[in-house]
């Protein structure tokens, strides 16, 4: 029926009119992406291909429930998850825009087993900032370049298999911990979470070192994207 109506449409009005409709029309195909640098676009196509339509991520560093965040797409769609943060007033505001569809873990993630662990939180207004750091280095970097001060406080440590263990099986591991996410990453046991997908932040440069893909392909991930400082593996 519509492609009858279109027909008929068609040789009623002047072609260029209906060129310029079919013009405008275009202008309603389009994708909106919450991520940094589109990587939830790329991560949903991917599940997409993997036939999953629902299921659960773990979020590392989440930062904010929608700005440049990789999970939120997700959350959209109807996944589940869990965000974990160095920051209870970011957390809270998950809580509030996810509702009973995510769970929230305060602390930060590392590769000690120390029950505390120091934090160089900037000093800002706001509780979203998207610099706080375990790395010194790190810190010490965004310091000079935002002419910002931080301070050092204690906080709650967790190491990251003992945060896998918490959450089981899930489809979707995002982490971006400023500067130490290779590092902590490298110490974890992958297997008890199962990902699909696996989104890392990687400041070394553009494109990944060979340490860093050899460590994935020795876990069966491929890389499937670059997207800025964030490397997408994922299973074929």
């Amino acid at each position: 029926m519509k492609k009858i109506f279109i027909n008929i449409f068609y040789f009623i009005i002047p072609k260029f009119m209906f060129d310029f409709i079919c013009f405008l029309l275009g202008y309603r195909h389009f994708k909106t992406s919450y991520s940094q640098s589109g990587e939830d676009l790329i991560l949903l196509k991917y599940l997409n291909y993997k036939k999953i339509n629902k299921g659960k991520y773990l979020d590392i560093g989440a930062f904010h429930p929608r700005w440049v965040s990789n999970t939120y797409l997700l959350h959209k769609k109807g996944f589940t998850g869990y965000c974990v943060d160095l920051d209870e007033d970011r957390l809270k505001w998950f809580r509030f825009a996810r509702g009973k569809k995510v769970k929230t873990i305060n602390g930060a993630v590392s590769n000690s087993y120390s029950k505390y662990i120091k934090v160089y939180k900037f000093k800002r207004k706001s509780p979203f900032s998207l610099i706080d750091t375990t790395s010194l280095d790190h810190a010490k970097y965004f310091k000079l370049k935002s002419d910002t001060d931080y301070e050092e406080v204690n906080i709650n440590n967790f190491h990251i298999n003992d945060i896998f263990i918490k959450v089981g099986k899930i489809n979707v591991l995002n982490i971006d911990i400023e500067g130490k996410d290779f590092e902590v990453i490298k110490s974890s046991n992958l297997k008890i979470i199962d990902p699909e997908l696996i989104l890392i932040e990687d400041n070394s440069g553009y494109f990944p070192s060979n340490e860093f893909t050899e460590f994935f392909s020795k876990n069966e991930y491929s890389l499937i994207a670059i997207c800025g400082l964030t490397k997408i593996f994922g299973k074929k």
